[in-house]
């Protein structure tokens, strides 16, 4: 590594000093811990990094293990004045992250300077000084959680969680955004970017006893929520709140009142320059992207085999029914893509209500978009809270639909480009061998529940309703499940179906009460169900078209845009038109229209079978 060069006090410009870290001066760090190189230069002869790993090897049998799942969250003394413990804890808790340690920790100048040591280069003397004043106006709390098991280590996912400094910066899902404060300085909590940096902070924040304590109730995973609300309260006890605005502490200046505890560091950040211009800090933080795309990170090497047999949770995929979610593991490749593990369903109501055993798109298609919310929660560090948007979703059969059915799949997915709070992707589905199913693109987005709120009511208020959602209509005349592709009557969502030559219309008429296809309450028409809609009006309309039954006809084909949400208790109407006749398959537009509202188009490829 290289340092800047200097200027002599006379003037004269110093010549440009140069420094290289080797094996020379100390062991290297893993590059697991990583996967920044300088970071991992600058830490191999950091004497606080060296004091927490030869602890951390010394007490935990398998370290990667350990520092892959576990975070730690600095609550400091601004969290304790401003009395947003209990909401930082809780919103932690909302991670689906367990508690394994608390401790209260007392910081001053020396461990500050310590924890921010390749940041403060940078640092102005003022923001300095007002750093050590809020530090010293009492204890902190230092949480450490164990997350769920995901490829990105737990350390990265928990910053990326927790937000910017910058104010301006903040999305309404992270946690200093939930903590409400518009400061710099006085943001509340701090959180280790990397495994490398949680490390290290362990050899500041904890003296050799303790720390070896902290991690041996780290490999025992007992869950510590009960001691953490008991430090909660025992910090209030020692410390009094205070408002922490600014505002009012220059009012309280206006008035002549004397400055109350932290009055003048409120203040003070308010008005403070808090980098030198044009200055570099010697280590920044780490995103995603690096860490994924890092050639000497952890996620570099070969992916680890692919589990089957046991389902993921249900809250990574949005699914509460049991049977419902068809992955069961996921793991990032070197190249900056992922690997999901699924198992096609043998036996549910409703994907596999078919008038043969065949490979079914609309199966491979749920497998794709369980996979958008395993890349986004898992990968990208998308709250699991967060609400969705399906904009697009297409797939193709590349094996016949005839071919033998394969239970167990295997799906490569890469992202084809990131545009603001959303991801394009590409997915290549195949056997575990490798031999090829389908290929398949999809394109979502994410808000908050707020934003989620104000959508859905301008949507409803279009149709000139309200927010309560009535009931579905469900009446009408339906065809026969089997002249639609399906041999279950309960699984038919079209009614008044009419042919004309070339073209079907009819109404969608989806039940809420099928748990296959609302297996938890909605309020609007699932994507999926407007996809089996299609699927429906298409083989409907190309079983007259070429004369054959439903059931000798299969989807090779589709691709949906979605544009709006589909009402459930407005009517939904669906034209059926035959675009394409090439011998033995066809080509359909289904277009589905509600009080003038286009929710969705899909074009659906059906071949003979």
């Amino acid at each position: 590594m290289t340092t800047a060069g200097v200027t002599r006090l006379d003037g004269a410009p110093e010549e440009i000093p140069q420094v290289t870290i080797g094996g020379e001066h100390a062991e290297p760090v893993p590059a697991v811990l990583s996967a920044l190189p300088r970071k991992r230069a600058l830490f191999s002869v950091d004497s606080y990094f060296r004091d927490g790993w030869d602890d951390l090897l010394e007490v935990v049998p398998d370290p990667w293990a350990l520092l892959e799942r576990h975070a730690s969250l600095l609550l400091k003394p601004d969290a304790v004045a401003g009395r947003r413990l209990e909401a930082a804890l809780e919103w932690l808790l909302e991670q689906d992250a367990v508690i394994v340690a608390a401790e209260a920790v007392t910081l001053d100048r020396h461990s500050t300077r310590a924890m921010w040591w390749y940041q403060w280069n940078v640092a102005t003397k003022e923001r300095r000084d007002l750093a050590d004043a809020l530090v010293g106006a009492g204890a902190g709390l230092l949480l450490v959680a164990r997350l769920p098991e995901a490829p990105i280590p737990a350390t990265l996912r928990l910053s990326n969680l927790k937000g910017p400094a910058d104010p301006a910066r903040r999305e309404p899902w992270q946690l200093r955004h939930r903590l409400a404060n518009d400061d710099f300085l006085v943001n509340f909590v701090h959180t280790a970017d990397e495994p490398a940096d949680l490390v290290r902070e362990f050899g500041i924040l904890l003296d050799g006893p303790d720390r070896r304590r902290v991690y041996a109730d780290l490999v025992a995973g007992a869950d510590k929520e009960a001691e953490a609300r008991a430090l909660v309260e025992e910090l209030y006890r020692r410390s009094p709140g205070h408002d922490l605005s600014c505002e009012l502490a220059r009012k309280r200046r206006e008035r002549g009142e004397p400055d109350e505890p932290w009055d003048s560091v409120v203040l003070g950040t308010a008005a403070m320059t808090p980098s030198v211009p044009g200055k570099t800090a010697l280590l920044t933080g780490v995103t995603t992207a690096q860490w994924e795309h890092s050639h000497s990170g952890a996620l570099a090497r070969e992916p680890r085999p692919l589990r089957y047999g046991r389902a993921l949770p249900g809250s990574l995929v949005h699914k509460d029914g049991l049977g419902e979610v068809f992955l069961t593991d996921h793991v990032a490749t070197g190249s900056g893509g992922v690997l999901l593990a699924g198992e096609l369903p043998v036996a549910h109501r409703f994907y596999n209500d078919l008038p043969t055993a065949r490979l079914d798109l609309l199966s491979v298609l749920e497998l794709c978009r369980q996979g958008c919310y395993v890349l986004a929660h898992g990968h990208h560090g998308v709250p699991l809270d967060t609400r969705f948007l399906l904009r697009e979703l297409k797939g193709r059969l590349t094996a016949p639909p005839e071919a033998a059915r394969h239970r167990r799949v295997r799906i490569e997915v890469d992202v084809a480009r990131r545009f603001g709070s959303g991801l394009a992707l590409d997915y290549r589905v195949t056997t575990p061998d490798g031999e090829e199913l389908a290929t398949a693109s999809s394109s979502f987005s994410w808000t908050d529940e707020d934003a989620w709120r104000g959508l859905r009511a301008a949507g409803r208020a279009r149709h000139g309703l309200g927010e309560e959602v009535g009931a579905s209509e469900r009446t009408g005349l339906f065809p026969s499940a089997r002249n639609v592709g399906r041999t279950h009557d309960g699984n038919v969502v079209l009614a008044d179906l009419e042919w004309r030559r070339g073209e079907t219309t009819a109404r969608v008429a989806v039940d809420p009460a099928n748990p296959a296809m609302f297996e938890h309450p909605q309020d609007h028409v699932p994507g999926m169900a407007l996809l089996e809609a299609a699927r429906q009006a298409a083989l409907w309309t190309m079983s007259r078209h070429f004369g054959l039954p439903a059931g000798r006809l299969a989807v090779a084909g589709l691709d949906a845009g979605f544009s709006a949400m589909a009402e459930l208790d407005v009517r939904l109407a669906c034209t059926a038109t035959v675009s394409a006749d090439r011998g033995g398959k066809g080509a359909v537009i289904v277009r589905f229209v509600q009080d003038g509202v286009e929710p969705a188009e899909v074009m659906v490829e059906v071949v003979r079978t």
